[in-house]
């Protein structure tokens, strides 16, 4: 086993939050080989906390030593990632992409989604939460039988107007290719998928600047149909507080509960709702239920995790936690419901990938 070498490809928010985790060691058998940073602020303070490590300038000197490294963490704005995703897996590197995966599922076409020589994967941390390994675990046991409905009110995003200036490229059309959905809610997106399975059809209602001073979405009502029958709510803003995470799941056999990522609570039906339906010749019959809740803690960062089962899939111990196919389906997820909402129509998912390239290129041509 040789020690694995990575690149971070900006030093931003993500990036040196990454970069400090992989130079203090605490990811094993990866090491920090280079950070492609090209303010000179950021240069400076590479070079004063981080003496080893090799800076590039651009992408140009970058990919011109690949042969000295294994892999690139890319945490460069939204519009970048296929771009550097492409070149990466052309070059043979093994990739590590923050969400989203790419801006329109169009441009997404051109990568790869076979089982490569290298690692493909996502930053999806919260598959690395405990308390969400737990209920999907529980889900996949058949322990709530067959799904029916869930609802999860998540607009605990809250985000004052100079976080959504503070870059010029953040909260734009032409810059992150929308707000809300495309940036915070990626992650929820992508978990309900995981949890759930991809839903078929989306009918959305979005806001647009309803709490600061922007063109694109910063709260949003989602309604998802599977084709297993099942239903959900998907309800999201980032101008509340205090805010709400709350996730319900129901089955025939009983309901989850997810609390602020910590409170999780089970109640578990003695006998089925269809059962029930079936047998019973009451009116308003009550099924009994045990109830069962606790505080799940979270005791490992979830972004180390997420570094360390990069490393253990480039040696071949581990599967990805999320590959770059589950970003394409989070991102089909957040193109469909966006056009669901400028088109006032449910929406298959995925939808029509040239269809909301158009519809997207007038909203650029109207914030221009």
């Amino acid at each position: 086993m040789t020690l694995k070498k990575a690149v971070i490809v900006g030093y931003g928010n993500m990036g040196s939050k990454y970069a400090a985790q992989i130079y203090e060691g605490a990811v094993r058998d990866l090491s920090l080989y280079g950070i492609l940073c090209r303010n000179q602020p950021g240069q400076r303070a590479i070079r004063e906390n981080m003496p080893e490590v090799v800076i590039f300038p651009d992408e140009e000197s970058m990919f011109a030593a690949r042969g000295d490294f294994d892999a690139l963490i890319i945490t460069t704005p939204h519009k970048e990632h296929v771009r550097v995703v492409l070149k990466a897996q052309k070059a043979g590197l093994h990739v590590l992409c923050e969400k989203p995966l790419g801006v329109t599922v169009k441009e997404c076409e051109s990568l790869s989604y076979g089982k490569p020589e290298c690692v493909n994967a996502m930053v999806f941390n919260w598959r690395a939460r405990d308390i969400y390994r737990q209920v999907r675990e529980y889900i996949r046991d058949g322990k709530l039988g067959r799904l029916t409905q869930a609802v999860w009110t998540a607009n605990f995003w809250y985000r004052p107007a100079y976080y959504h200036h503070a870059c010029g490229w953040r909260s734009s059309w032409s810059g992150e290719g929308g707000g809300l959905l495309i940036n915070q809610c990626q992650h929820l997106l992508d978990m309900w998928n995981w949890l759930f399975g991809q839903p078929c059809e989306v009918a959305a209602q979005l806001g647009y600047g309803q709490y600061s001073d922007i063109g694109v979405d910063d709260k949003a009502s989602l309604f998802f149909r599977h084709e297993n029958g099942m239903w959900g709510a998907f309800i999201s803003s980032s101008g509340d507080a205090p805010g709400t995470n709350r996730l319900e799941i129901h089955g025939e056999l009983g309901k989850v509960v997810v609390e602020d990522n910590r409170f999780l609570t089970i109640c578990r039906n003695e006998t089925s709702t269809t059962q029930v339906s079936k047998d019973s010749e009451e009116m308003y019959p009550k099924i009994p239920y045990t109830e069962e809740r606790k505080e799940v803690e979270q005791t490992v960062n979830e972004y180390t995790t997420i570094l360390q089962n990069f490393a253990d899939a480039m040696e071949g111990r581990a599967e990805p936690l999320a590959t770059i196919a589950d970003g394409r389906h989070a991102l089909e997820n957040c193109n469909a419901a966006y056009l669901s909402d400028w088109q006032q129509k449910k929406t298959a998912i995925p939808c029509d990938a040239e269809a909301y390239d158009r519809e997207l290129l007038k909203k650029i041509q109207e914030e221009s």
